[in-house]
């Protein structure tokens, strides 16, 4: 017999980031928009996460020691301006090395969660 105070809810399909720069990109989008310091006019496009998902696998990969102070201050400055360091704009290549580091440092641990395609 059949519940009738059960409710089903619909689960909406999700998809995964390319990449780790993707995910770590969005997560940076959405805490901007959340204090208002951006507007988005894109589509919607549900992720297989939330943006608190993104900051706790940083901070574990901090803690871990996997990810340096260095590596923090290279995403936050790129990951906030929405553009990753490149040396055609004057980057260093030491910058661009660390940027590339934590991403691929990320992108593993995001892989495992689900949150990244593999």
């Amino acid at each position: 017999m059949r519940n009738k105070y059960l409710t089903f809810v619909k689960e909406e399909k999700t998809t995964p980031f390319e990449s780790a720069e993707e995910a770590w990109f969005w997560y940076c989008l959405c805490e901007q928009l959340q204090k208002g310091s951006q507007h988005y006019s894109g589509s919607h496009v549900a992720r297989p996460c939330e943006k608190s998902d993104i900051l706790i696998a940083v901070k574990r990969l901090a803690q871990m020691g996997r990810l340096r102070p260095c590596h923090l201050k290279i995403l936050s400055k790129y990951g906030f301006s929405q553009v990753p360091p490149h040396p055609h704009f004057g980057d260093s290549l030491k910058i661009c090395s660390l940027w590339q580091e934590a991403l691929d440092f990320l992108g593993a641990l995001l892989k495992k969660k689900g949150i990244v395609a593999t």
